[in-house]
């Protein structure tokens, strides 16, 4: 997951896109070998899935058949990692990675070959009526919640905020209407098995420049939450890795994947990212009007890094879409930074399991649903805008988390994410 230019920057525009394409076919083993080459590899929610056809493979290159999925129609696999392959010949094709839950069986198969498991519950409750059995007493199953009424309680909390009594249910509630809550709040199991231990991750941040900025973000969201939530490791005891990337290509300024987050190097050193050239060395308060539109229609409105967006996808202005105007105001090097916390902050949030939103105000705002042609897994609704009114402070800009996000994140905690 990413927090992209347009995450943040689409107070730019709408430069770049995120989809999963459909009706394609498996790529064959044939030419995997030589040819296949790994695109970009996502971190996806844990789901139960199981296949009747196709094979697993040892890698994500397709080098080796390991199981012929024909003899595991009973057997449930739990996804991981979502993979975009690219054969000699341009054609795309999605893996997915699953494992069984004792871990002993996993590769990577073909997606469209996986289909989502709902497995029948059978719940007994009560005493038995045989009077042979009447001393012994039958284990009963906790009380749940209805569905409809756990519905009704959703309808009438703020979109995508799990607030007031949504965080005081059961732990019966919150674990067998997990897939209500991913789907309504827009949140998933993100990171790897082990980042989280003992409700902890402990991150070893690669780069010393990096430091100043992680301990921000850290702080931020162990304030709001009321607990130690993430705490800075070393290279010999972490679980968490942070450390500088190449986001040049795939348009991040950050980006998480399962047991990493990388920050864009060049775009970090970049003092005129992305506000353009600002005097850094001065004191002096500065606002800067900033537009979702990158048209330049308004000139005392300009987008982020609007000139290297536009470079890439030329301006564009259309009559009826909602475009955002809001200010920042600070000196120069305390926007920048904001900035770069900010990034970190959202990426920290995809590791607690929040996916994005189209609420500017939050850490994890997002101005499109979707992520390089592929839907949000996780979305209550699909959205290409933002839903917030002008003016707005940007969370992600700020560096400021909306209840909202800290709402969502004491949510995925009581759904056993972090």
């Amino acid at each position: 997951m990413k927090q992209r230019r347009n995450i943040i920057t689409m107070i730019v525009a709408a430069v770049f896109s995120f989809g999963l394409m459909s009706g394609l076919s498996p790529v064959q083993n044939a030419d995997a070998k030589q040819s296949v080459k790994v695109v970009r590899v996502k971190k996806v929610a844990s789901k139960p899935y199981r296949a009747t056809k196709g094979y697993m493979y040892n890698s994500p290159k397709l080098t080796k058949k390991i199981h012929n999925l024909k003899n595991y129609k009973h057997t449930t696999f739990y996804s991981k990692k979502r993979v975009t392959i690219k054969t000699a010949k341009n054609k795309i094709a999605y893996y997915t990675y699953v494992t069984t839950k004792n871990g002993k069986i996993k590769g990577y198969v073909y997606s469209q070959y996986l289909k989502l498991y709902q497995p029948t519950k059978i719940t007994i409750t009560g005493m038995p009526s045989t009077p042979s059995d009447s001393t012994t007493p039958v284990k009963t199953t906790p009380s749940v919640i209805s569905k409809s009424s756990l519905e009704s309680m959703i309808a009438a909390a703020p979109d995508l905020d799990p607030a007031g009594s949504l965080l005081n249910l059961t732990s019966a509630d919150y674990s067998t209407y997990r897939s209500i809550f991913d789907h309504n709040f827009n949140v998933g199991d993100y990171a790897d098995d082990g980042v989280f231990n003992n409700d902890q991750a402990s991150i070893y941040v690669a780069s010393s420049e990096l430091v100043p900025y992680v301990q921000k973000a850290i702080d931020k969201w162990n304030a709001a939450l009321g607990t130690t939530v993430f705490t800075l490791g070393t290279r010999e005891n972490h679980s968490l890795l942070l450390k500088f990337g190449n986001g040049q290509s795939e348009g991040w300024d950050g980006v998480f994947d399962g047991d990493s987050v990388q920050v864009d190097y060049l775009d970090f050193h970049d003092s005129t990212y992305p506000y353009g050239s600002m005097p850094l060395s001065s004191s002096q308060t500065v606002s800067i009007k900033l537009s979702t539109d990158d048209s330049s229609a308004d000139d005392s409105a300009t987008g982020m890094a609007s000139s290297r967006a536009q470079t890439k996808s030329g301006s564009h202005r259309d009559a009826s879409a909602h475009y955002l105007t809001t200010t920042v105001t600070g000196t120069p090097s305390q926007l920048l930074e904001n900035y770069w916390v900010g990034v970190i902050t959202h990426e920290l949030g995809h590791a607690l399991g929040l996916d994005h939103t189209p609420y500017f105000q939050d850490i994890m705002a997002a101005p499109a649903s979707t992520e390089d042609g592929s839907s949000q897994e996780n979305a209550k609704y699909n959205w290409t805008d933002y839903k917030d009114s002008d003016g707005v402070q940007g969370g992600a800009l700020t560096a400021t988390l909306s209840q909202r996000d800290i709402d969502r994140a004491k949510l995925t905690k009581l759904l056993g994410y972090w």
